[in-house]
């Protein structure tokens, strides 16, 4: 058993050094990808700043047209709030003076009327007359 502890000893000695310089080819290479993974990291988060900056520039440039929709808005509110108030006036006052205006209508009424009868009176004793046709010039 000893021979074999003694035999396991010399080769944990060889293989050390040899487990110990993959170890570190291995480290090496990892250390290489992580530097190209952080410089593509950079390269990207430039490419980002760029991006950022443009989206920035045509906000900006938005800005402007949605003012103009705002505003516009903002006059259609109180264009509709004026009709609303001004429909609730005119229905207040219609309740309020609705016997005025049925007067006031059938005055109007009545003049139409009588304007209408003075008409038809009017006709009624003028005669229509006739004027000359071709026929009458001709004899026929």
């Amino acid at each position: 058993m000893d021979a074999f502890l003694i035999a396991s000893g010399d080769l944990a000695s060889l293989l050390l050094p040899i487990a110990g310089l993959v170890a570190l080819i291995c480290l090496i290479v990892f250390l290489i990808r992580l530097t190209k993974l952080l410089k593509q990291i950079g390269d990207t988060l430039g490419k980002t700043h760029t991006t950022i900056d443009l989206v920035d520039q045509s906000i900006t440039k938005l800005q402007s047209p949605l003012d103009t929709v705002v505003k516009v808005s903002g006059g259609v509110d109180r264009t509709y709030d004026a009709g609303v108030k001004a429909m609730g006036d005119m229905k207040d006052y219609v309740a309020k003076n609705k016997d005025a205006i049925k007067v006031k209508a059938d005055e109007m009424i009545g003049k139409a009327d009588a304007m209408i009868e003075k008409v038809k009176n009017t006709a009624k004793k003028e005669p229509v007359v006739k004027e000359p046709g071709p026929e009458d010039i001709i004899g026929e």
